[in-house]
């Protein structure tokens, strides 16, 4: 029958979707969130004196102290953002323009004021304990902002097909999520965003997402 099949075509291309903005939030938010955000610290811890050692961050992270727990919290966090600010790119990507480069600049632009804006604060511990002040600031403003330069090239690269990204049509999916458990709220909140958006796909009344 006609409707069964075309229930399943909007099923097959939710997922298709859901499996490519998992894919990118994986891969930018590890590199960019997770690897990114360890490394500024690092630099920091090595520019700041040594009394801000063990001093807990603003994100609850102990300062100074490189930890496979504490790294792989950086991880989680950077992979659980990354999904999201995937998905944001998908929704707003129809309305960017300009060249590749343009629209990569424009995203960068628009993470670092917005991300960068909610993650700094004066009252932070971040920002009154680590130095120079202006290289921390410039840290946490540069990461969102890398993120959204990568962004686009990464989700035009997944979305190329004959990639191992698409090798048994996201079957890798669940074990790749389950590596970042924290990660399955925001995997759960872009399913339902994704289930609603096919659902009214057929009314044109979401065409974006």
């Amino acid at each position: 029958p006609e409707e069964p099949l075309r229930l399943r075509d909007l099923a097959a291309d939710a997922f298709d979707r859901l499996r490519e903005i998992v894919a990118v939030g994986l891969i930018t938010g590890f590199l960019v969130g997770g690897v990114g955000s360890r490394l500024a610290m690092l630099l920091l811890r090595l520019t700041s004196p040594d009394t801000v050692v063990g001093v807990e961050s603003d994100d609850g992270f102990a300062i100074g102290q490189v930890t496979l727990g504490g790294t792989y919290g950086l991880l989680v966090v950077g992979v659980a953002f990354g999904i999201l600010g995937a998905a944001f790119y998908r929704l707003l990507a129809p309305w960017l323009i300009g060249p590749t480069w343009f629209r990569s600049l424009t995203t960068a632009l628009g993470c670092g004021a917005v991300v960068g804006s909610m993650l700094v604060h004066t009252d932070g511990v971040d920002f009154r304990l680590l130095e120079p002040t202006w290289l921390a600031i410039a840290l946490f403003v540069a990461i969102p902002a890398a993120f959204g330069a990568v962004v686009g090239p990464t989700t035009t690269w997944v979305q190329r097909q004959g990639t191992w990204l698409s090798v048994g049509r996201g079957r890798w999916l669940p074990a790749a999520v389950l590596l970042f458990p924290a990660a399955l709220i925001t995997v759960a909140m872009v399913s339902v965003a994704l289930v609603v958006s096919t659902l009214f796909r057929p009314l044109q009344l979401v065409t974006s997402f």
